[in-house]
């Protein structure tokens, strides 16, 4: 049994958060506060029919990086402000707060 990779084109990411499209495992960040929010699981932990699945710890540390690069890309986020949708690009180690929900 293998790992599935995780790609960056595999996510998608708009100002309301970002979703891992194979699981829909997603982050929605809480209105004003880009950095906190809720994580929801998806199919995350399920595994793919011919055996094979995501690791989930894969998947969120994509998912914390790229949300966290979005956001530092596009300050009208951290303000609440819409913005247009666009994906995200590049990679920045950070730590983000989450609550599971």
């Amino acid at each position: 049994m293998a790992n599935i990779l995780v790609r960056r084109d595999q996510f998608n990411i708009t100002p309301q958060g970002i979703v891992h499209k194979p699981t829909d495992a997603a982050f929605t960040p809480y209105p004003g506060d880009p950095f906190s929010g809720i994580t929801r699981m998806g199919q995350l932990r399920s595994k793919h029919p011919n055996g094979n699945s995501f690791r989930p710890e894969d998947v969120q540390r994509m998912m914390w990086d790229l949300w966290v690069e979005y956001v530092i890309s596009n300050p009208r986020v951290e303000l609440g402000v819409p913005i247009p949708d666009r994906q995200a690009s590049g990679g920045r180690d950070s730590q983000i707060q989450i609550e599971s929900g």
